[in-house]
C-alpha cells in the first residue's frame, strides 16, 4: 500500500509540474494549434482541387483528412511529450536528480503521459470545433460512449508506443530529428490522411500490428460510418494488445538504457 502510495504521489507530482510548465508557455499550445490548421487548408483545397467526393473506402474524403490532423495532434502530442519524457529532464538539467530520487520510473512516464492527455484534450476541442465550423468536418456518430471507448483505448496504444520511444531518446541524443523523422513514417503507414488500402500488401499487414493504425481504424469507422462499439471491437482488443506489448517492452527498454548508462556515467551525457 505504502508503494502505490508513492508511485502516485510521483506520477501526480510529475502531472501537475508538467501542466505547469505548459500553461506557464501559452505561445507552445497557440503554436501547436497553427500547424493543425494549415493541415486542414491544405487538405481542404486538395480535395476541392481534385473534386473528390468520397474515397475508396466510403469515407467522406474532407471529413476523413480533417479527423486525420485531429488524430496526428494524439500522437504528435504523444511523441513530443511522454516519448521525450526522459531527454526533455536532461535538457532541464534534472535527470540525474531524478534518478537520485525514490521515484519510480513508470510514474514519472504516466505523469508525463497524462499531462499529454490533457493538452491533446485541449487541441482536440479547439481542432474539432474549427474543422467542423470552418472546414465542413461532418461526423455520422452514432454510438458516443463507443467512440469514448475507442479514443481512450487509442490513447493508450498510443502511449505504449511512447514508452518505447522513450528508450530510444537516451541512446538517440538528437531526439528532436528522430520526432521530425518518424513523425510523417507513422502518418504515412497508420492511416491518418489516406486508407491503408493505398499501402503495399507487406506494409499494410506491418501496419496493422501497430495500436496506432488499429486504434485510428477504429475512430474512423465510428465517425465516419456510423459504426458501433461491437463492430470495432476486434480492433480495439488488438489495440489494448499491441499497445501493451511495445509498453512493456518499452519500459524494459529504459531499465536496461538507464543502467547503462548509470554504470558508464552518461546519464547527464548530451
Amino acid at each position: 500500500m505504502h508503494s502505490a502510495v508513492e508511485w502516485f504521489t510521483a506520477m501526480r507530482g510529475t502531472l501537475v509540474k508538467e501542466l505547469k510548465i505548459q500553461k506557464r508557455y501559452v505561445g507552445w499550445m497557440v503554436a501547436s494549434l497553427i500547424q493543425p490548421i494549415i493541415w486542414m487548408v491544405l487538405f481542404k483545397l486538395i480535395g476541392t482541387g481534385f473534386g473528390i467526393g468520397q474515397t475508396a473506402s466510403g469515407y467522406d474524403f474532407t471529413s476523413y483528412l480533417i479527423l486525420g490532423v485531429l488524430l496526428l495532434m494524439i500522437l504528435s502530442q504523444s511523441l513530443w511529450g511522454a516519448g521525450l519524457a526522459l531527454r526533455t529532464e536532461q535538457y532541464r538539467g534534472t535527470l540525474e536528480s531524478l534518478f537520485m530520487t525514490p521515484a519510480r520510473l513508470t510514474a514519472v512516464l504516466v505523469g508525463f503521459a497524462l499531462s499529454d492527455l490533457v493538452f491533446a484534450g485541449y487541441l482536440l476541442a479547439v481542432g474539432y470545433v474549427i474543422g467542423t465550423f470552418v472546414f465542413g468536418l461532418s461526423l455520422v456518430v452514432t454510438d458516443p460512449v463507443g467512440l469514448a471507448v475507442a479514443f481512450i483505448v487509442t490513447i493508450y496504444g498510443v502511449t505504449g508506443f511512447a514508452f518505447l520511444f522513450a528508450a530510444v531518446t537516451l541512446v538517440i541524443k538528437q531526439a528532436n530529428a528522430l520526432v521530425n523523422t518518424l513523425q510523417p513514417v507513422l502518418f504515412m503507414i497508420t492511416g491518418v490522411f489516406f486508407p491503408i488500402t493505398a499501402l503495399p500488401t507487406a506494409l499494410r499487414q506491418f501496419s496493422l500490428l501497430l495500436p496506432l493504425t488499429q486504434g485510428f481504424l477504429a475512430i474512423q469507422e465510428i465517425t465516419l460510418k456510423g459504426a458501433l462499439l461491437i463492430d470495432v471491437l476486434p480492433l480495439l482488443i488488438g489495440t489494448i494488445v499491441s499497445g501493451t506489448v511495445l509498453a512493456l517492452i518499452g519500459i524494459a527498454s529504459l531499465r536496461a538504457t538507464i543502467k547503462s548508462a548509470r554504470r558508464r556515467g552518461l546519464l547527464g551525457a548530451f
